[in-house]
């Protein structure tokens, strides 16, 4: 995850945010969360008993968010994102929903332009993750953008 946001994100930030909602204990969380309610999806990509993507959806904030979609490096470009995201549209009844990508990952945001999401604007990424992800980031971490887009 590092590798794809170096340029873009304060690695401090990253490491911060890895820590906090993408180790094996807070995904752990995060997937019993979501097997408990039916306004929550946590779909999984395998390939040969290998998990090679996930996608983290819910209804849990102010709106419904796509909170994550992660392909291992190796199978990006294959379809995997697509998929899993096919399979989110097709369990939600309304699929509007708002999604935040880290402002220059462009080649995330076509992805997602493909999927049928419009960016809307820019928001600043520590106060996103600080006040809706409770993410506490060390001082002196340096700012960044995140890239709202809704379907």
């Amino acid at each position: 995850m590092r590798v794809q946001y170096a340029g873009l994100v304060d690695p401090t930030a990253v490491d911060a945010a890895i820590a906090q909602t993408y180790s094996a204990e807070a995904v752990g969380d995060c997937i019993r969360l979501c097997m408990r309610t039916h306004t929550a999806e946590f779909l999984v990509a395998e390939r040969q008993n290998d998990v090679i993507g996930y996608l983290h959806f819910d209804r849990f904030g102010p709106e419904p968010e796509l909170h994550r979609l992660y392909v291992d490096a190796d199978q990006r470009g294959g379809g995997v994102g697509a998929l899993l995201m096919d399979e989110l549209h097709a369990r939600l009844k309304d699929p509007h929903y708002m999604l935040l990508v880290v402002a220059g990952n462009d080649r995330a945001v076509a992805f997602y332009e493909r999927q049928r999401l419009r960016i809307e604007r820019r928001v600043d990424g520590l106060e996103y993750y600080r006040e809706r992800m409770g993410v506490a980031f060390p001082e002196g971490t340096e700012p960044f953008d995140l890239v709202l887009m809704r379907r």
